[in-house]
C-alpha cells in the first residue's frame, strides 16, 4: 500500500510540475518565421509543453487559465512583461503559489527562473482506519531554472529543478521529509497550420524516476489550445525498503493519459 501511495505522490508532483511551472508567453504580433512553411495563425500556447515549462512569462496584465486531466487547474497573471505570479489548485488538495522571472538574451534565447511554495497534497484522516492517526498533508517548496532556444513556433527547453517535500506521514524510505531533484528537456515542432508535435523527458536522479510526455497540441481558436498525449512514469533502478535487511530492486511503470486545456486572455 505504501508503494502505491509513493507512486501516486510522484504523479501529483509531476502534474503540479506541469500546472505550476508551464508558464506561457503571448505576443500581440508574432514575428514571421525565417522560413515560413505554414500559413500560421497566432499560437496562444507556443512555449507551453504538455508538462514542462519554458523560460517565457506572460506579458503585463495578460491572464492565463489551464487545466490538466480535470484534477489540476492554474491561474496566472503577468505582473510585468518579464514577471508573473501563479496559483495552482487541484482536487487532491494542491494549493501552491509561484513566481517566475524571464531574462531576455536575444530573440531566440531566453532564460527563466521560478520559485514555488505551498501544499502539494492533502487527505483527511479516515475515522475507520485505525492505523491513521492524523490527516495526510504534504508541503512543497522549490525552485527551477531553464533556457529556451528557438523561435515562436518551434523551440526546445533545457531545465533543472530542486524541491523540498515534507509530509505528516512516512513516505519514501520511511522518511517524512526529503528532496527531489530533476533535469528535463522539452520541445515543440509545428507539423501543421494548427497542430504541434510535443515531446518531453524528465529525470529525477536522486530517486531514479523517469517520466515525460508525448503528444500533440491543437490550436482551437486564437487564444485557446488543446493538448492530447500520454505520460509514462517509471522507476528504473533499486528502491530501498528499510523495513527489510536487503534492498529490493523493485521496478514499477505505468502510462497516464494527458488532456490539457489552456485559455489566454490578451488584455492589450
Amino acid at each position: 500500500m505504501r508503494g502505491i501511495f509513493i507512486f501516486f505522490l510522484f504523479f501529483c508532483f509531476i502534474n503540479f510540475y506541469a500546472i505550476a511551472q508551464d508558464d506561457d508567453y503571448v505576443i500581440d504580433k508574432p514575428a514571421e518565421p525565417k522560413n515560413k512553411v505554414f500559413n500560421t495563425i497566432p499560437n496562444p500556447d507556443f512555449t507551453s509543453y504538455l508538462l514542462s515549462s519554458s523560460a517565457y512569462t506572460l506579458k503585463s496584465r495578460d491572464m492565463r487559465f489551464s487545466n490538466t486531466d480535470i484534477l489540476y487547474a492554474k491561474g496566472s497573471y503577468g505582473i510585468t512583461n518579464n514577471t508573473m505570479a501563479s496559483l495552482s489548485i487541484s482536487l487532491v488538495g494542491t494549493f501552491i503559489g509561484s513566481v517566475k522571472q524571464q531574462i531576455n538574451i536575444n530573440d531566440e534565447v531566453m532564460l527563466g527562473m521560478s520559485a514555488s511554495i505551498g501544499q502539494l497534497f492533502y487527505k483527511k484522516k479516515d475515522p475507520s482506519d485505525t492505523n491513521s492517526v492524523q490527516d495526510t498533508v504534504v508541503f512543497f517548496a522549490g525552485g527551477q531554472s531553464m533556457v529556451t532556444l528557438g523561435d515562436i513556433q518551434n523551440n526546445i527547453t533545457f531545465g533543472a529543478g530542486f524541491y523540498y517535500v515534507k509530509s505528516t506521514v512516512d513516505m519514501i524510505h520511511e522518511e517524512r521529509e526529503f528532496f527531489l531533484s530533476n533535469i528535463y528537456v522539452a520541445l515543440q515542432k509545428q507539423i501543421g497550420r494548427k497542430v504541434y508535435l510535443m515531446a518531453e523527458g524528465i529525470y529525477c536522479w536522486n530517486y531514479n524516476v523517469v517520466t515525460g510526455a508525448a503528444g500533440i497540441k491543437i490550436i482551437i481558436k486564437e487564444h485557446m489550445s488543446l493538448g492530447l498525449g500520454v505520460m509514462p512514469l517509471a522507476w528504473i533502478g533499486p528502491r530501498i525498503n528499510r523495513s527489510t535487511s536487503v534492498a529490493r530492486a523493485n521496478r514499477a511503470a505505468t502510462a497516464i493519459p494527458l488532456i490539457t486545456f489552456r485559455l489566454i486572455l490578451d488584455r492589450h
